[in-house]
């Protein structure tokens, strides 16, 4: 007797429960293994940061990708050795002293509690006696905790030089197959449906690489502003606490006030003040030269060099700090933002599925301003006002100025 073969097909259920099975196992192994995971999302994120750069300089030379892939490895050793020599000794240094004095701040710290149990602030009187215990566990544990960690470093340095060496091989695989990749994964959507997952693809694309552009910008900006500002008013460890506030920036409302307490709490507890001031005027100077760069990234670095790269609520911005925090650790914290701002443009597209809206929702990126578009808009407004008199508000906006949605 014989039977007709068939092939298996799977029922609608019976697929959804086998995605289910596929993303459980995902996180399980992701949640298991992931601190062996961690070159290969570095080298992931590096690669989707190169790729461009990489895919330019082989279309306008047609020069193999593999060469330009070791000449960008070079460029970046070279300059990552210049700033290790040139800078690396003065952090170490100040990075040292500034472990050194943890003991002193707390000591300092400690005394002005047990003498003064309360403060009276706008006729207000405070009771401090009752923070005293916790903030100086805090203190005390934090010291304890970056003076650990420089040990740690070394009893782990093999395991770290295997990491790298992977790191650096994935991410050469990955920046040498990058179009074949994403021709393979575009490969795998049915061809009905195919461009259209390629322009929700194009959509996502545009929010990380504004968000990272944005970011890497944003690092040294604020981390060159910083230190002018604390080396004019002589803060103590200036280049230490400029490069943490430069990294502090990538964390949304926290990172940036937190680097203003860090900042004000050394001026505050340091020897000597600078142009014979007291102590606590010195710290509410760098108080408010936080509050005035910070204001300035808002207001002129963000909207016209870096442009809006999401546009979540802030209550939105604090949910995703928190929730990365404790999924991630630091690495949650640093990805929690362009995570979330992904998930809504996800859930935006799934409501205009609901909804059978034929069309794709459309992106809330702001740009940055073009030095070209604004001259050549100002070069129109002047002559349509000399021409016509009419008053220069009444001008359309130049494309790429302003630009901006609210949030969905």
């Amino acid at each position: 007797m014989s039977v007709e073969p068939k092939s298996i097909r799977l029922s609608t259920t019976g697929k959804i429960i086998t995605i289910a099975i596929i993303v459980g196992l995902a996180i399980l192994l992701v949640r298991t293994l992931g601190h062996v995971m961690t070159p290969f999302v570095a080298a992931a994120i590096t690669a989707y940061l190169f790729n461009p750069l990489i895919s330019w300089l082989n279309r306008r030379t047609h020069i193999t990708r593999a060469l330009w892939i070791f000449v960008l490895y070079i460029c970046i050793g070279g300059l990552v050795y210049w700033l290790v020599q040139s800078l690396g000794p003065l952090i170490v240094s100040q990075y040292n002293e500034l472990l050194l004095q943890i003991p002193r701040i707390t000591d300092d710290i400690t005394r002005q509690l047990s003498t003064n149990q309360t403060m009276t602030i706008a006729g207000l009187t405070i009771d401090v006696s009752a923070i005293e215990e916790p903030v100086i566990g805090f203190l005390s544990e934090a010291g304890r905790d970056i003076s650990f960690s420089v040990p740690h470093l070394f009893v782990t340095a093999i395991e770290s030089v295997l990491l790298f060496v992977t790191y650096l091989i994935v991410t050469f695989y990955m920046l040498y197959r990058a179009d074949h990749i994403m021709s393979w994964l575009y490969g795998l959507v049915p061809a009905p449906y195919r461009d259209e997952i390629r322009g929700l693809g194009r959509q996502i694309d545009d929010v990380l690489s504004s968000y990272v552009r944005g970011t890497l910008l944003l690092i040294p900006i604020m981390s060159v502003l910083t230190y002018i500002a604390l080396t004019f008013l002589n803060v103590e460890y200036a280049l230490v606490i400029a490069i943490a506030t430069g990294f502090l920036e990538v964390i949304p409302l926290i990172g940036p006030w937190s680097a203003a307490g860090i900042a004000m709490t050394v001026s505050l507890f340091q020897a000597t003040a600078p142009f014979g001031w007291d102590n606590w005027v010195l710290a509410a100077v760098v108080g408010v030269t936080y509050f005035v760069l910070r204001m300035s990234e808002d207001n002129f670095i963000i909207p016209y060099v870096v442009g809006h790269a999401v546009h979540l609520h802030p209550v939105l911005v604090l949910f995703a700090i928190l929730s990365g925090g404790v999924l991630g650790g630091a690495f949650g914290l640093l990805v929690s933002i362009p995570v979330v701002a992904i998930v809504r443009l996800l859930l935006r597209y799934v409501y205009h599925k609901l909804i059978d809206s034929p069309d794709l929702p459309s992106s809330d990126i702001t740009t940055p301003p073009k030095p070209h578009n604004i001259i050549q808009s100002a070069t129109k407004l002047s002559t349509k006002s000399a021409v016509s008199g009419s008053p220069t508000s009444e001008a359309p906006q130049t494309s790429g100025v302003g630009e901006g949605s609210s949030s969905a």
